[in-house]
């Protein structure tokens, strides 16, 4: 079969890129008042992600193509969904994945927050479930991550949670910084607290992902969540400065929460071809470009890939069961949400973005949306 080498270039570029015609298209929200206020809160809000400009074809190459096994069960989550080279590429450590776009102007391609998953399939109910920050907590008001799976796991919705190491914050960087005056004694002291945690830590991840999902009628159970990788202290990382201590233990942190995933999936799924996602604290992306390059090196090493979000509910704010819900069935038409403007612009799988802490508040709002038509 014979097909035009302009569509094959342009379809190769977007493979390469990692970003679909669904992505490309998507809009960002009206430009008015695009200032939020913040009450009561300490950290800077969330940005909605900027949408990368057009693919710009480079090759008439045909890309690789991995052939699965017809009637064979692959859960979700893992990369050995993955068919397209290009897909396995980005989760491949010591890969070199290229600029966004092929532009030589844009060489950090592994931090552009995607707003598509590539081994998340579209549900069923509309949209992908992601939740934000600590995987439990002392405070008994606020929502745990076990919680969450246990409620949404019998109606066979999947939680994807982005994770910072338990009882660890931005603060203890602070404490760290003001106690030790030489960078050997804070990061050494950064190195004692973090594998303070670890144990704990590596039997929460377990804890959540053994738990699967009630089995179709072939007998086939999807797992009920994933855990990656939010950074341990949920620092802004927008000012961070390579060489700067602040930014050696955020990395220090990163590296340790990608050593607890690994030994709780290999503990947990032996054999599980593990996709690893990323998510900066507040979506907030470093500024310079020495970090920049840094980070992006880093996460070559590591095979991270930065992740965004579609639907913003903004329940950090409201803690609302109404919000959540009407950014839900925004997704359901293929629409992206944000708070301040409602339904805007397109989105081809649609990625929600919640809080673990605020589940009790937006329970109601999340399940009624799964449950609706």
């Amino acid at each position: 079969m014979k097909f035009s080498h302009s569509l094959l270039s342009i379809s190769f570029s977007l493979l390469l890129s990692g970003i679909s015609l669904g992505q490309v298209t998507q809009e960002t929200p009206p430009k008015k008042d695009q200032t939020n206020n913040t009450k009561n809160t300490e950290e800077p809000k969330e940005k909605i992600p900027l949408v990368p400009p057009r693919a710009i074809p480079v090759e008439d190459d045909e890309p690789e193509v991995k052939k699965l096994t017809p009637g064979v069960f692959i859960p979700s989550g893992g990369t050995a969904t993955l068919t397209e080279q290009a897909d396995i590429d980005l989760f491949t450590k010591g890969k070199d994945i290229g600029n966004v776009q092929n532009n030589p102007k844009l060489p950090y391609r592994r931090l552009v927050q995607r707003t598509m998953m590539p081994t998340e399939k579209r549900p069923s109910y509309g949209f992908t479930l992601t939740f934000d920050d600590q995987l439990v907590s002392e405070t008994p008001s606020d929502g745990l991550a076990i919680d969450i799976v246990k409620d949404l796991a019998p109606l066979r919705a999947r939680s994807i949670f982005f994770a910072n190491v338990p009882m660890v914050s931005g603060k203890s960087v602070n404490g760290i910084m003001v106690r030790n005056k030489s960078s050997a004694k804070r990061l050494a002291a950064c190195k004692k607290l973090l594998e303070s945690k670890r144990e704990e830590f590596i039997k929460i991840i377990r804890s959540l992902i053994r738990v699967k999902s009630p089995a179709d009628a072939n007998g086939n159970a999807e797992y009920a969540c994933e855990v990656y990788n939010h950074t341990a202290f949920h620092q802004n990382m927008s000012r961070l400065k390579v060489g700067s201590d602040r930014y050696k233990m955020c990395i220090m942190g990163i590296e340790f929460i990608e050593e607890c995933l690994d030994a709780a999936y290999l503990a947990e799924r032996p054999g599980w071809e593990r996709a690893r996602y990323f998510r900066f604290p507040f979506l907030h992306a470093p500024k310079y470009a020495e970090t920049k390059a840094a980070l992006n090196k880093t996460f070559t090493e590591l095979g991270l890939i930065s992740l965004g979000e579609t639907q913003d509910s903004k329940d950090f704010d409201n803690f609302s069961h109404k919000q959540a819900y009407a950014s839900l069935m925004a997704a359901k038409q293929n629409k992206r949400y944000n708070p301040k403007y409602g339904k805007y612009g397109q989105t081809e799988k649609p990625i929600a973005l919640f809080h673990t802490k605020t589940w009790p508040k937006i329970k109601r709002g999340v399940i009624k949306a799964i449950i609706s038509k």
